[in-house]
């Protein structure tokens, strides 16, 4: 039987990294069955890693993947994500497995020796090419494609191998990406899809009951509560534990609403859980962390929320796809910001600042219900879309 190898950051905890591979499969099983019968989808990361306790997948890593019978892989599919700006020392960061290796990557980053941080860390992987999450074809006939990815291309991001770079995505047999953002890097010399991000789909495929089924009787007694859900990173935030707490607060008293502060992303370089501690803490526990969330309790806990307040890019597209009211957060989180100038609903089509949130929290709150669900619905169409465009230009339907 012939593999279809999904590559993304999914050896990491982290909702959105983890979300899109179990999507993608979902949407394979749901629309086209028959696919089980002919592939076997291995998802593959830089590392082995069993994250199944947090319902996600486990990979194997692509060290060991393309060091196999190449004969037997039918096509490569790189899933979403900032990939274009995802060099092996920026995910060799995020993984952190030594801190001392940590310090020196980070050195020879910060001395504007990126060259040899990312060949160390290629080699410290195995990795068959550089830039992990953009492969090339290794045999004519691996199909290769590109799914609602983001971030850039330029002589900045990637140096020397930047027209190696531009040769892989422009030979791909499918390139789609999640953003005008990165559609306009791409346009000299490619002519990508422009859909929303992959995830968008997940109302379409998950339903209440699997949620249900899927999350604790804790996070299940939540459809009982009024409560707005608040995510923020540490990096992305642009202002203080403090400055949050009190904007919580306002918006908390003002509109009748409980706070759960609901952690997102987990690895290194995000660490929500750091920053939401502080925040409870200055609650005095009025605002609750939840803790140890696998991926389908945090999209419950957004999808049954009043609103989702947040940095997370893949927390704003959950509220998007079950029509939730969100408010993006800091401006200069550009994936987020440009995401939602794209495909975003008034007045969500921005982040705001936290100074910002009160004063815009009554209009975001108030929307029509009636016209964010169809919007919604709009996209969910598009991202469908983009999905089976992808297995017929990888022939997975044949």
């Amino acid at each position: 039987m012939k593999s279809v190898v999904v590559l993304g950051a999914f050896d990491r905890y982290n909702y959105g990294d983890n979300l899109m591979p179990i999507l993608f499969e979902i949407f394979l099983r749901e629309f086209y069955p028959n696919f089980f019968d002919k592939y076997t989808l291995v998802f593959s990361a830089l590392t082995n890693s069993d994250l199944s306790r947090y319902k996600a997948k486990k990979t194997v890593a692509m060290s060991e993947v393309f060091s196999g019978n190449l004969d037997d892989i039918h096509a490569v599919i790189s899933i979403g994500g900032e990939v274009l700006c995802a060099s092996s020392s920026t995910l060799f960061l995020h993984m952190s497995p030594s801190k001392k290796l940590e310090r020196i990557i980070k050195s020879l980053k910060n001395n504007r020796m990126s060259m040899f941080s990312d060949f160390f860390c290629k080699i410290f992987y195995r990795l068959p090419w550089e830039y992990p999450y953009l492969p090339k074809k290794l045999r004519p006939h691996i199909k290769v494609g590109f799914n609602t990815i983001g971030g850039g291309v330029s002589r900045k991001n990637f140096g020397t191998y930047f027209h190696a770079v531009r040769a892989r995505l422009s030979d791909a047999d499918y390139l789609s990406v999640r953003d005008t953002r990165t559609e306009v890097s791409l346009r000299k010399f490619s002519s990508p899809e422009v859909f929303p991000d992959s995830a968008i789909v997940m109302a379409q495929l998950v339903d209440d009951q699997f949620l249900e089924r899927e999350s604790r009787q804790l996070i299940n007694d939540l459809k009982k509560e009024s409560y707005i859900c608040f995510q923020a990173a540490p990096e992305k935030a642009g202002a203080s534990p403090l400055e949050y707490k009190e904007m919580l607060e306002t918006v908390s008293d003002r509109y009748g609403l409980k706070i759960k502060l609901c952690p997102i992303g987990y690895a290194s370089g995000h660490n929500d859980i750091d920053f939401l501690r502080e925040i409870e803490e200055l609650s005095n526990g009025e605002f609750p962390v939840l803790h140890d969330l696998n991926a389908w309790e945090i999209m419950s806990v957004i999808r049954y929320s009043k609103m989702f307040i947040g940095t997370s890019l893949h927390g704003v597209i959950t509220a998007l796809s079950f029509s939730v009211p969100h408010i993006g957060v800091n401006r200069n989180v550009l994936k987020l910001d440009k995401f939602l100038d794209d495909w975003g609903f008034e007045p969500s089509k921005r982040c705001y600042s936290v100074a910002e949130i009160p004063d815009i929290f009554e209009s975001v709150i108030n929307v029509d219900l009636t016209k964010l669900r169809a919007h919604s619905q709009h996209l969910i169409a598009l991202g469908l879309r983009n999905n089976h465009r992808l297995v017929q230009a990888l022939d997975l339907d044949k």
